[in-house]
């Protein structure tokens, strides 16, 4: 499955370096100031916010705090492909739970019926 979004860059001081690395593309990442992510020391974000509203981006390419003359923000379109799964809470759910029916034979009715709640997701 693919889907478009848009990715809004901020640049500095003219700055008019081609965005053409995963290092550059995550130096100009706009970040809101509430979001609170943080930045590796590679300059890479934990999270890399990518928006559904294109009029939402080029609002926000508009703005950010610090913001002087010689600033500006780009919208880029980007098409995010979605594939495999890689991590499922329940599947994990599961796996601790039959670890403690495991580790504890003698005591373990409880984490028995949290794991026959957890039965309507298919394995």
């Amino acid at each position: 499955m693919e889907y478009t979004g848009y990715i809004v860059l901020k640049f500095y001081d003219k700055d008019r370096e081609k965005v053409d690395s995963p290092k550059r593309l995550h130096y100009t990442t706009f970040l809101k100031p509430e979001m609170d992510i943080k930045q590796k020391e590679d300059l890479r974000p934990e999270i890399l916010p990518i928006y559904t509203s294109q009029k939402e981006a080029e609002a926000d390419a508009g703005w950010w705090s610090g913001h002087t003359y010689e600033d500006y923000g780009t919208v880029r379109k980007v098409t995010i492909k979605i594939e495999e799964e890689t991590y499922n809470t329940i599947k994990s759910e599961r796996k601790t739970l039959n670890k403690l029916i495991k580790d504890y034979p003698e005591d373990n009715l409880h984490y028995k019926k949290e794991l026959k709640e957890l039965s309507w997701y298919p394995e």
